[in-house]
């Protein structure tokens, strides 16, 4: 039978079971309460709509599927410990038993047969219904930990050192958390103006809808393929955030660069917020901060950078806070401070 199981079938327990010669029908729990536990799910399963269990999760499910793989592989290169790899395993294992419950569901919401499911799969029409049914299938899904990837195995599996994350990672650092915070001011900004919905970005995008929502408020850094599509898909300038990006993701690190590197990325963070604003022009920002208007276009072309009051009457003029800034102006400043140089004024 394709759904038969080596494992307790509720699927949060996973506990292997022992192999018997008796005869009779084989056992599917290792014990009464996860028969119970299991019951349990699938009475809950019955009392919700088809749509919001197993229809369009074979995706995310994929999704996750792909981390935990990238993660035990991760795991093995390190030589991790057995246990620490056969945790993984078991979690994978069940990953794929969701994922392929799911993406028959899927098929037969599409008005696949189930004799073409069958087929598909090798097996007879009546062994696949059986096997998938909506009952079945949702009762599966339902025990299944929510973000069980992106939330890392390996925090919940002992020796497993630092956190992995295959598609997202979290900002470390004071630069870093700047970094994310300006994309998360300019992203967010994105989704306030446009017309599409984190739902539909997700959706495009073939991410989980979490997974958006967290990178959009910038707790999590997506990898730059990620973060660009996102931007695009909301209507924005994916290139302009590339400076920020590098920041928050790491790639950059502006105390190993040069003053005219810091200088240009400081440029770039204000170029960020000067999109997000609308782009006012140069001689409304100047009156606004009380500065020149062509000190303003040099300030956004990244060819010099004001003292901190201007910096900061800059930064509010575009709408944002100040202190968004502050921690690349601050290191601008002080690698300028090595080499004598002082900020100008505007």
């Amino acid at each position: 039978m394709p759904m038969e199981l080596a494992c307790c079938a509720y699927a949060p327990c996973g506990k292997e079971l022992e192999h018997t010669t008796k005869p009779g029908a084989r056992r599917k729990y290792c014990d009464n309460r996860c028969r119970r536990r299991a019951q349990g799910a699938r009475d809950r399963a019955r009392r919700t709509p088809a749509s919001r269990t197993a229809k369009g999760q074979s995706s995310a499910i994929a999704f996750d599927i792909q981390g935990l793989a990238q993660q035990l592989l991760d795991e093995e290169r390190c030589h991790a410990p057995l246990e620490v790899r056969f945790k993984l395993s078991k979690v994978l294992n069940r990953e794929i038993r969701c994922y392929v419950a799911a993406a028959v569901q899927d098929e037969v919401a599409a008005g696949q047969e189930w004799a073409a499911i069958g087929e598909a799969i090798g097996v007879t029409a009546a062994s696949a219904r059986a096997s998938w049914s909506e009952a079945k299938v949702a009762a599966l899904l339902s025990t299944r930990p929510v973000r069980s990837a992106r939330r890392g195995v390996s925090r919940q599996t002992p020796g497993a050192g630092t956190t992995r994350d295959w598609v997202f990672a979290r900002p470390s650092g004071r630069l870093q958390r700047a970094g994310a915070r300006v994309l998360r001011t300019y992203l967010t900004s994105l989704a306030e103006a446009g017309q599409v919905s984190v739902d539909d970005v997700a959706v495009q995008a073939g991410l989980p809808c979490d997974a958006v929502t967290l990178g959009l408020g910038g707790e999590l850094i997506a990898s730059w393929p990620v973060t660009y599509m996102l931007a695009a898909l909301l209507g924005g300038q994916p290139l302009v955030l590339r400076t920020a990006w590098e920041v928050a993701s790491g790639e950059r690190v502006l105390g190993e660069q040069s003053a005219a590197e810091v200088r240009r990325c400081v440029g770039d963070v204000l170029r960020v917020l000067h999109v997000a604003a609308g782009e006012p022009d140069a001689q409304t920002l100047a009156a606004l901060a009380h500065l020149a208007p062509d000190a303003v276009a040099d300030v956004l072309a990244g060819v010099r950078i004001p003292d901190w009051p201007g910096t900061e009457r800059l930064a509010a003029a575009l709408g944002a806070e100040p202190g968004l800034v502050q921690p690349f102006w601050a290191c601008w400043s002080s690698v300028e401070a090595v080499n004598g140089v002082r900020p100008d004024v505007g």
